[in-house]
């Protein structure tokens, strides 16, 4: 028994008549794990799970026979109640990714512009990814990921290959930019969900993957006035995206009682720098730092994508 996620097949054994499997699949889960559907494959990651009241992984074996191999305690996950399985599960699938060359970039959203390109913002916990994406799908605009985002090196260029499909956001944005964006359902604390599974345009986009044209280092606030950019060279470009391109794998994205260290092996480190390489030699004048308010600078994007040349 077994989920994919993000491109890689996560079998489970041990006991699960409770339906601890099923969890991964739900609406909040997705929220988290990228591309989330049924296992395809052998497997590249083995669970064994074992009932009991608190989280924890007591066994971790890495890269026996080509896989990973976990053994955890824990409840069914849940929301607000028992989420550490699924970020666990995250970082899990995310080391596995890695070693087959698809990335998982964490805090970061992927939308397309008309020029038929993506635009990748990445940024800290409310610096406005979210708004964009709302933004974009108030423009008719595909938004390809909405938390964590899949991206491939191929042929010196960045793809955007797969993403979370759950949007969550603040309400507010409707009133403050004039855009109205249906949703299916509300979070405890009144946050909007939209699901983006059933979006046909959006998964045959990802099938072939879409180039990334732009990466935005964003900071943005409903309380800002204009839009302010800053271009992003060389060495930083390599260590901003060290950090949005390892944080998953690494266990940056915190769950209790403590994320796993894991080990980089020499095949993710090949393919962490030939991302990094590819973004740093390719992306230097298409990486930009920007500073100020969502729509003024959501606007300023989309025409740098619409040009040939940024300024």
């Amino acid at each position: 028994m077994g989920v994919r996620i993000g491109g890689v097949d996560v079998h489970f054994t041990g006991e699960l008549d409770d339906g601890f499997e099923d969890a991964f699949g739900g609406l909040f889960a997705r929220r988290y794990l990228p591309d989330v559907g049924e296992s395809g494959g052998e497997p590249n990651v083995i669970v064994e799970r074992f009932k009991g009241e608190e989280f924890r992984v007591f066994s971790a074996v890495y890269d026996h026979l080509g896989r990973d191999e976990y053994k955890i305690e824990s409840k069914v996950p849940s929301a607000y109640g028992n989420e550490a399985p699924i970020f666990f599960i995250l970082q899990a699938a995310a080391r596995a990714a890695a070693k087959v060359g698809r990335l998982f970039i964490t805090d970061s959203v992927g939308v397309v512009t008309p020029n038929g390109k993506a635009v990748l913002f990445i940024g800290y916990p409310h610096t406005g990814k979210s708004t964009m994406s709302v933004l974009a799908m108030a423009n008719g605009f595909p938004v390809l990921s909405t938390e964590n985002t899949i991206i491939e090196a191929r042929n010196g260029r960045l793809y955007i290959v797969g993403g979370t499909d759950v949007l969550v956001y603040d309400p507010r944005i409707e009133g403050i930019y004039g855009v109205e964006v249906p949703y299916d359902e509300q979070t405890r604390s009144g946050y909007r969900i939209k699901d983006l599974r059933g979006d046909r345009e959006r998964k045959k986009l990802l099938e072939r993957g879409v180039e990334v044209d732009i990466i935005v280092l964003l900071h943005a606030a409903f309380n800002c006035m204009e839009a302010s950019f800053s271009r992003i060279k060389g060495r930083k470009v390599r260590k901003t995206l060290w950090y949005f391109s390892t944080a998953l794998m690494k266990g940056l994205d915190y769950y209790e009682p403590s994320p796993l260290h894991v080990p980089i092996s020499d095949e993710i480190g090949r393919n962490l720098r030939h991302f990094l390489e590819t973004a740093s030699e390719n992306y230097s004048g298409r990486m930009f730092e920007a500073f100020g308010n969502h729509g003024a600078l959501f606007e300023r994007i989309v025409e740098m994508a619409l040009s040939t040349e940024t300024s």
